[in-house]
């Protein structure tokens, strides 16, 4: 069954009215991106019906994990590089730590890069050292993937269900603080966190494929 967007556009809205986001910005971003070539094909072989584990940046511990059903959300990135595993993708808006993507790729991981309005010198900058397999946008676009979500677990969440996977088991997903692997705390982060949350339910509303690991 396919995963229907319909409903996250007016959340879109809202999170662009909470936090100043422009709509016009974010559409000369998806042009700007569009310089880069063609990031629509489908990554539906990647992901139908498998079973993945998403990584979020609010884990304390690292488990054995396999790392072909691995999927680390940025910040998350580096303890799981710590405990010595390469995770199959990774999702990230290019805040994190930049060289642990570049390794990470380097070594096998295929990147998802989401470009908006306040990260698009970021991408111009380092979308050549790290070769993404996609890039997201926040709205669609002729040449770029659009699966809704805010922040980079919960639109790996999104991007999984639209893509069809089978389960996704959330891992180091804490909405009651900010992580240790979150970069340096702010008030705007733990709005962030709220949102995710929601998001997050959202999707739990309709399907049965989420659950905490």
């Amino acid at each position: 069954m396919t995963f229907k967007l319909d409903w996250w556009w007016p959340l879109q809205e809202e999170i662009n009215s909470q936090f100043g986001f422009s709509r016009v910005r974010e559409k000369v971003a998806s042009k700007m991106v569009s310089t880069f070539g063609n990031f629509s094909k489908s990554l539906g072989s990647s992901f139908m019906n498998r079973d993945f584990v998403l990584v979020g940046a609010g884990l304390s511990d690292v488990p054995d994990l396999s790392q072909e059903n691995l999927i680390v959300a940025d910040g998350a990135l580096r303890p799981v590089l710590q405990k010595g595993q390469i995770p199959e993708w990774i999702v990230s808006d290019l805040d994190g730590y930049i060289p642990d993507i570049v390794w990470a790729c380097e070594n096998g991981s295929n990147l998802i890069i989401h470009a908006h309005g306040d990260n698009i010198s970021r991408v111009f900058q380092y979308h050549e050292s790290v070769k993404p397999t996609c890039i997201t946008t926040t709205y669609p676009s002729n040449n770029t993937q659009s699966w809704g979500g805010f922040t980079d677990g919960d639109r790996s969440v999104m991007m999984c269900l639209s893509l069809g996977t089978k389960s996704i088991r959330l891992l180091g997903f804490d909405f009651e603080r900010v992580g240790s692997f979150s970069g340096e705390y702010s008030p705007r982060k733990k709005e962030k966190l709220v949102w995710a949350k929601k998001i997050i339910d959202e999707c739990q509303k309709r399907t049965s494929s989420i659950s905490y690991y």
